[in-house]
């Protein structure tokens, strides 16, 4: 409070005119001469006090040629709260399957650890990625490097209990590496982290494989290293394929089968490369045998993950050819468009690489065909992405929601 002496109980008209009120009880003599329209006097226990803090306040900041927003329309909140919530809501709880166990691993996780130290800085380059905010990927790169200090004394003092948060953090981590490094043949950070969890899971795999939870981190660890190897066009670490057999008794969905063939062809690509046009035959014997194996696999997919087919009674420019599919969810979509990305890759090594003297025209004939097809497969599933008709999501744009994180 601010003493600024007796207010006057004079009328508001004789205080605008700064004259000395009458304070007659009938009205005001002063505005009754000057034809005024008095409004009363003012009431006395108005008087007692007023708060004069904010004006006060206001006088004080504009001498220090400060701007002041009397009223704030909203309570602004971090970047790194609105990154976090962005990063559960859009990607966590909507378009990733294999992320569920950050939100339970979060849940238990201090404020100052390693786990949310390596979510707020995954969650910064998420959102500056989205929005395109260099300011922001700074953010990100300082919450990388105290994530790094805190996950490097977390691993020098693992424990049985500490084991699944370590390696939650590496996966967020080597997320953090694959979206701020886009250029991934020749950079060790691309697979550096991933091998930092193998190192972790490799003695551990009885206690990972007892939970729940450290099976999806296993799991998601030899994706994410198969993935990283097959883009730095590099094999496979030789104990990946030793880690998946001890893990295989655990795990039986598609997406697990399809990342063990992955890790075949992953192989067979870097051997394509260092060949230098040598065994052709045997590259192309590999790939053929690959692409029988994923052929296969496709086959036995779920009945829930077949496609229904749309035939729109009019031609539309976001259709290719007269149909296109629509499957499950993104995930569905997502994997078997893997699979056939991968048979792709596979058809092309075969038709390169089947010698002249074996190959005959009804052979090349039939894998341009069969790439063909897998690309008209890839295409008749995107309509339902973008198609209004396809999905009601489809009629507006998506906005990612920004709203309180209960953690501080």
């Amino acid at each position: 409070m601010v003493n600024r002496g007796q207010p006057s109980r004079d009328c508001l008209p004789c205080r605008k005119r700064k004259l000395r009120c009458d304070l007659l009880p009938e009205g005001c003599g002063q505005c009754r001469r000057a034809r005024l329209q008095c409004h009363g006097y003012r009431d006395p226990l108005d008087l007692v006090f007023r708060d004069e803090t904010r004006s006060a306040a206001q006088k004080v900041v504009g001498r220090q040629n400060w701007t002041l927003v009397a009223h704030p329309v909203a309570m602004e909140l971090g970047w790194n709260i609105r990154a976090r919530y962005a990063f559960f809501s859009v990607y966590v709880f909507d378009f990733s399957h294999s992320l569920g166990s950050v939100a339970p691993l979060y849940e238990n996780a201090s404020a100052s650890d390693h786990l949310s130290a390596s979510l707020e800085a995954t969650s910064l380059a998420f959102m500056a990625i989205q929005l395109h905010t260099p300011a922001l990927m700074h953010l990100a790169s300082l919450s990388y490097l105290t994530a790094i200090r805190k996950l490097g004394q977390a691993i020098n003092e693992v424990s049985k209990f500490g084991a699944e948060e370590i390696l939650q953090s590496i996966l967020l981590l080597d997320m953090y590496e694959k979206m701020v490094n886009r250029k991934p043949q020749g950079s060790s950070s691309w697979i550096s982290h991933a091998n930092g969890g193998m190192s972790l899971l490799g003695p551990r795999v009885q206690q990972f494989t007892s939970s729940l939870t450290g099976l999806q981190l296993s799991a998601r660890l030899i994706t994410a290293l198969t993935v990283s190897s097959g883009a730095m066009a590099v094999r496979v670490p030789d104990g990946l394929l030793a880690l998946r057999s001890d893990l295989d008794p655990f795990i039986n969905t598609p997406k697990w089968s399809f990342t063990g063939i992955l890790a075949h062809v992953v192989n067979l690509q870097a051997d394509d490369r260092d060949a230098g046009g040598d065994g052709s035959i045997d590259l192309a014997e590999r790939a053929e045998r690959l692409d029988n194996e994923l052929r296969n696999l496709q086959t036995a997919l779920p009945q829930s993950w077949r496609p229904q087919h749309i035939s729109p009674m009019r031609p539309d420019p976001l259709i290719f050819n007269s149909h296109y599919d629509i499957y499950l969810d993104h995930y569905v979509t997502q994997v078997t468009n893997g699979i056939r990305a991968v048979r792709l890759i596979l058809n092309n090594i075969m038709l390169r690489h089947t010698p002249v003297s074996v190959s005959n025209s009804d052979s090349e004939s039939d894998i341009i065909i069969r790439i063909r097809y897998i690309t008209h497969q890839i295409c008749a599933t995107v309509p339902q992405f973008i198609l209004p008709e396809a999905q009601p999501d489809n009629t507006g744009g998506q906005q990612t929601p920004v709203a309180p994180d209960k953690k501080p």
